[in-house]
């Protein structure tokens, strides 16, 4: 997960490409143009440098972040971004809760994507869609320790905004200090969350917004072992196994510690 060891990245302070500005003194990168890429950067130098997107189809690859003694927010999409993909980067909040949203990406856009990347030591939450609308894929990272800040609350996932389609499947999470909750789903019209595999001091692994889904919202194939409170967030307006809604299915949901199946029984 995260950029490859042998990548040898480069300085942000030389990017000079079409649709890119680049302010060296406050360590911002923003994107304005279309369909740029923004490929092997180590933008941890310098006490830590943020990107904000404002456009569509921006695609961050291969880079690394740390929140560092600037205290920025490592990615930003804006209302105006869409179709942002995050691949194959390192993001590390250094257990920092930068202002003024306490994450590590913040997007307000249409479609985010982030995939095989590593997500570590968040001060507060992980990834947080504010505002927009379209489709969540979140699939085949590892997501290690959230809400490390003193007083914090931290999600993997906060959602808001929608109506979403989501897909959060073939992650690895782990949590060994802090305070956090795991991958929650508000605003949510449809979508999986599927084949993760989650272990550690989270509080609920899962949670499903039941107000929301307009079709069916699936929790399956996977694998926890729980040192919290439980699998799924118990409330009268969320999802859980075997609960009296049509809207949320729960199958083959493994209790790595005891082999208890969480699923749904047959509905008739």
């Amino acid at each position: 997960m995260g950029y490859a060891v042998e990548t040898v990245l480069k300085d942000p302070a030389t990017i000079s490409l079409d649709g890119v500005s680049v302010d060296t003194k406050n360590h911002i990168v923003t994107l304005t143009g279309s369909d740029v890429t923004l490929d092997g950067y180590d933008f941890s130098l310098d006490g830590g440098w943020q990107v904000r997107v404002k456009a569509s189809g921006s695609r961050i690859v291969n880079s690394k972040f740390v929140v560092g003694s600037n205290d920025l927010l490592p990615i930003v999409g804006s209302p105006e971004a869409s179709h942002l993909d995050i691949s194959h980067c390192t993001i590390d909040g250094a257990e920092h809760d930068p202002p003024p949203w306490g994450t590590m990406v913040a997007y307000s856009g249409v479609d985010l994507t982030i995939e095989y990347s590593w997500l570590k030591n968040s001060g507060g939450d992980m990834i947080q869609q504010i505002g927009g609308t379209g489709s969540i894929v979140i699939e085949h990272n590892l997501i290690e320790n959230g809400g490390l800040s003193p007083g914090t609350h931290g999600d993997y996932t906060q959602l808001e905004g929608g109506p979403f389609t989501v897909a959060i499947n073939y992650n690895t999470t782990l949590q060994s200090r802090g305070t956090t909750q795991g991958l929650m789903t508000e605003y949510v019209a449809e979508g999986e969350i599927g084949h993760n595999t989650m272990i550690g001091t989270v509080s609920y692994f899962v949670s499903v917004d039941l107000s929301s889904i307009r079709t069916t919202f699936t929790v399956h194939d996977n694998y926890f072992d729980p040192r919290g409170y439980g699998f799924a967030y118990p409330s009268r307006n969320t999802g859980t196994p075997n609960d009296s809604s049509p809207k949320s299915i729960f199958t083959n949901n493994v209790n790595m510690r005891t082999g208890v199946v969480l699923q749904d029984a047959v509905r008739r």
